[in-house]
């Protein structure tokens, strides 16, 4: 298995909410340019990630209700493309290029954020079933308990 450091974009144009939600053609331009070169430099990518980046954008500590309909809303603008995780929808370039060789390593991720064409790369390398492919897999991300939700997450990957 080939694994690769996670490249992490982190020159944002500078938006805010009020601007956001004034519909400031400047910040939606900002917004809508964060969010194309967040998710072609990230890919595949969570949208839990997504807001993650857009919130160190913003700087704020969460991203309201009527905002995150703003972003999925540029997001559908762009033709990103969205899959369906167990937890949280996937988000992939407008180019579609849905193959993952690479496992992405040395950035802090939950294990329900690692999207599941990457740790099914992990799960092949390590050839195991049940309990022992979860714990491996929390060891492999530095993690030591095993949640309700990683748990979940984890039997939705290894069907």
């Amino acid at each position: 298995m080939q694994t690769k450091d996670y490249i992490k974009f982190e020159n944002y144009r500078m938006i805010s909410l009020n601007g956001m939600y004034e519909m400031d053609v400047n910040v939606l331009d900002n917004l809508l340019y964060n969010i194309k070169n967040i998710v072609e430099t990230e890919a595949p990518i969570t949208l839990n990630i997504l807001k993650q980046r857009l919130r160190d954008a913003l700087n704020v500590k969460k991203i309201s209700q009527k905002a995150l309909d703003i972003i999925e809303e540029k997001i559908n603008q762009l033709g990103i493309i969205k899959t369906q995780s167990l937890y949280d929808m996937v988000l992939w370039p407008s180019s579609g290029i849905f193959e993952v060789k690479y496992l992405r390593v040395n950035y802090q991720r939950q294990i329900y954020d690692v999207p599941k064409e990457e740790l099914k790369l992990l799960v092949n390398e390590l050839r195991l079933t049940g309990e022992a492919l979860y714990r491996e897999i929390l060891k492999y991300f530095g993690y030591e308990v095993l949640t309700e939700k990683a748990r979940k997450y984890l039997e939705y990957i290894e069907k």
